[in-house]
């Protein structure tokens, strides 16, 4: 792994940025939702870090469009639910986890703040995430708590999401989607990502990766560490690193501090 300031920004054009883990704190809210539905069909109490590491192992190794389908239907056979309806167990799954989802869940500290700079600085802003476009409109129309410090739809200048892929992480198919979409190389493109599978995607796109540290993925921290190109603790380090990369640059016209405020 490189340290952040052996990054070359002067060639980047797009920054793309996964939500969930990364931009907003929800990982949590999953693992609680899985771990009511089963205890309540009939599963039993399982440890939250048992339910994580087994989702986490099923959604790197199964691809597909019905991917949350799919899951449910394991763990459906995995903990010997009372429910035989797959699509009856992910509309429990989503609701529940929804309560929280829509009233509670923000943006991770500094995030607001980067996403705004970086499109001050004239980048082009993308969001690559697995999560649905339903799961996306909680956050873009019920959350006030978020709407009010940003609107993901405003903010991004593109955004791909469940529905327009076949494959999702760790296969690199979201990350060339972009690329095809704007005719870019990787060398063009820096990626956000908290977990194995999005730095694994990553790495596999052949694009820089950051990876930004979330507790959730500490069982992969080894694995995550070995394809980051680099990493932050929080979103406060590459906000400085900025400031730091574009003062050394003023000359070069690349970013004027009379005209811009950066925070």
């Amino acid at each position: 792994m490189k340290n952040l300031s052996n990054l070359n920004l002067n060639n980047k054009k797009i920054i793309i940025f996964d939500l969930d883990g990364t931009l907003i704190d929800s990982i949590g809210v999953w693992n609680n939702a899985d771990q009511k539905i089963i205890e309540m069909f009939g599963g039993g109490k399982i440890d939250i870090k048992t339910i994580q590491s087994v989702r986490d192992n099923f959604l790197r190794d199964n691809q597909g469009s019905d991917i949350y389908i799919e899951y449910c239907k394991f763990i459906i056979n995995k903990y010997k639910l009372n429910v035989k309806d797959s699509s009856k167990l992910l509309k429990t799954r989503v609701n529940l986890a929804n309560e929280v989802l829509s009233k509670n869940i923000d943006f991770k500290p500094g995030a607001v703040q980067l996403v705004n700079l970086l499109k001050q600085l004239g980048f082009i802003l993308v969001l690559a995430t697995v999560t649905t476009r339903r799961q996306l409109n909680t956050y873009t129309t019920d959350n006030k708590k978020m709407i009010s410090n940003m609107n993901i739809n405003d903010a991004f200048d593109f955004i791909v999401s469940k529905e327009d892929v076949i494959n999702k992480k760790p296969d690199p198919e979201i990350y060339n989607k972009i690329m095809n979409y704007y005719n870019v190389s990787s060398d063009e493109c820096l990626i956000f990502e908290d977990s194995y599978t999005g730095v694994l995607a990553a790495h596999n796109a052949g694009i820089e990766v950051v990876n930004v540290y979330d507790k959730y993925s500490d069982d992969y921290r080894e694995k995550i560490n070995s394809l980051s190109d680099y990493y932050i603790d929080n979103f406060d380090e590459f906000i400085d690193f900025l400031k730091d990369y574009y003062s050394k640059r003023i000359n070069d016209n690349i970013f004027d501090y009379d005209k811009k405020k950066i925070i």
